[in-house]
């Protein structure tokens, strides 16, 4: 075996992650802002959170469902929210379809797109923007598959990266922010 140190390899993608983070930790912070107020709006009015994501990003939209109905650690209630998932071979129903039978005006679509090309996603965006749903979308900054379809009233979280990998990583940052600051909207500050 080789003695030649991989180190300085290794550590590449972490610093340029952490240069991203802290490039983007104001618009980041502002704009997950937005969209927890956009959450809590949605179920304390009676709406929900239905999640979803391109091929790479449904694991996130299923973590962040799974989060905002158990909680991130603080006791609180459930939050009405689920995560939908499509089926490459067909055998399920479509997102579109799933979105068209369980959303209903009011209620958040909150989707994680990580600018891979995804046609289910897409028609099941479209679809929750023809039955008024709020669409908080964290997209790469590009924004190129569901970006376009993002109307002024709607909440974009642009996640910094150019890969699949930092976008990924980024996102999972970006939702556990998102739920904690739910958390925080809901409960009020640790120790308040």
């Amino acid at each position: 075996m080789s003695e030649a140190s991989f180190q300085p390899y290794l550590q590449q993608p972490f610093l340029e992650v952490a240069d991203l983070l802290y490039q983007s930790s104001e618009r980041l912070a502002q704009q997950l802002n937005f969209a927890a107020q956009a959450i809590v709006h949605a179920v304390t009015t009676g709406g929900k959170v239905v999640c979803a994501g391109d091929v790479e990003s449904g694991w996130l939209a299923t973590k962040t469902a799974s989060i905002l109905v158990k909680g991130s650690g603080r006791e609180r209630p459930p939050l009405a929210a689920l995560a939908l998932t499509g089926s490459p071979q067909g055998a399920a129903p479509t997102l579109a379809q799933q979105i068209q039978a369980l959303g209903h005006p009011g209620d958040v679509w909150l989707v994680y797109s990580l600018e891979t090309e995804d046609a289910d996603l897409v028609e099941a965006t479209e679809m929750a923007r023809e039955l008024d749903l709020i669409l908080v979308a964290f997209t790469g900054e590009l924004a190129a598959v569901v970006g376009p379809l993002l109307r002024d009233t709607d909440v974009w979280v642009p996640l910094p990266g150019s890969h699949t990998a930092q976008l990924f990583a980024m996102a999972w940052m970006a939702l556990h922010g998102l739920c904690a600051a739910v958390d925080t909207c809901l409960l009020g500050e640790h120790g308040s």
